[in-house]
């Protein structure tokens, strides 16, 4: 009698383990495709904002961080994560960006644009010659380079009405984390160092 109710007690542990399981499955897949769309939503209303009130925003770093978003999404892809929702919406999300500053924006591109540019060619030119792993390192690095003529604009003429934008993707970030499905480097070390780009951005927007 005593072995069937462990027995029983067994399967009622394992059947609610499974619920528990199956339940934080499904939140995190949520979660992850819920990042992805955040991400593009977040970064497109940007767009339609600049669009409208012509904000002024830089080319060159959109247009790179474009570039590079499309690399990410096959440097992920190739070293293991299935699901890149957040990558794939950044890059629409960028391409409508960069097509609301060409059509409304005035734009300039000077020498901190020219260096960046050089700096992420050789950062695509790492990422054709070395392994998935070690390009992810190189296309974070491109994607931090890329953002410093933005940076600097910002440090000079700080924008507080654009901080909503750096403040929703951080959170769009921690939704791709949790809800990676593996907590490996392919799967959470853009998110991550995006989150500490994205607050550097937003610190600058705040000052």
């Amino acid at each position: 009698m005593i072995s069937y109710l462990v027995g029983d007690l067994n399967i009622f542990y394992l059947k609610n383990f499974n619920h528990t399981e199956a339940a934080m499955y499904s939140a995190r897949n949520i979660a992850v495709v819920f990042s992805g769309v955040l991400g593009f939503c977040v970064s497109t209303y940007f767009a339609w904002t600049i669009y409208i009130d012509g904000i002024p925003q830089n080319v060159a770093t959109w247009f790179m961080i474009f570039l590079l978003d499309i690399i990410g999404v096959v440097l992920v892809f190739k070293d293991g994560n299935r699901k890149p929702y957040l990558q794939i919406g950044w890059t629409i999300a960028a391409a409508c960006i960069v097509a609301a500053i060409i059509s409304s924006s005035p734009w300039r591109w000077g020498d901190a644009e020219t260096v960046s540019l050089i700096l992420c060619i050789i950062s695509i030119l790492l990422w054709v010659s070395l392994n998935a792993r070690l390009a992810i390192w190189a296309y974070m690095v491109a994607m931090y380079v890329s953002c410093l003529p933005l940076i600097i604009d910002y440090w000079n003429f700080p924008q507080r009405e654009t901080l909503w934008v750096w403040l929703w993707s951080i959170g769009a970030c921690v939704l791709a984390i949790y809800g990676a499905p593996k907590r490996d480097f392919a799967n959470i070390f853009v998110p991550w160092s995006a989150i500490i780009l994205n607050g550097i951005i937003a610190i600058l927007c705040a000052l």
